[in-house]
């Protein structure tokens, strides 16, 4: 698994005090891709934007489909995403991560990623 940070083309990403930081902490990542991996998923990369909200994205492959686990910094949201045969993305499931913290995320990432 290859560990990547991604900044967006045009202008500069701004820091401030709304991004944790916890994408970028070695910690935080090995957490995130160990839970997506108890739950039975290959895990391909973990990748961290840089920017105001902190947020990241675990891409995985799960019963042969691509997918990939977003925390959306923005929304707030953790975002379970299916890759579609045409193009894009879908999303099946969502959820708000009350401690946004470690266990907090390891907490989501098994709920989102459980049978439904």
């Amino acid at each position: 698994m290859k560990e990547e940070n991604v900044f967006w083309v045009g202008t500069q990403p701004l820091l401030d005090d709304r991004s944790p930081g916890l994408a970028h902490d070695e910690q935080f990542v090995a957490a995130m891709t160990r839970a997506c991996a108890a739950a039975g998923c290959k895990v391909h990369r973990f990748v961290a934007a840089l920017g105001p909200y902190g947020t990241w994205l675990v891409e995985i492959e799960r019963d042969g489909e691509d997918q990939r686990v977003l925390w959306n910094g923005k929304e707030q949201r953790l975002v379970l995403q299916v890759k579609l045969e045409q193009g894009g993305w879908e999303d099946p499931r969502s959820l708000e991560i009350p401690d946004q913290d470690t266990n907090g995320f390891v907490a989501g990432i098994t709920e989102l990623l459980a049978d439904p």
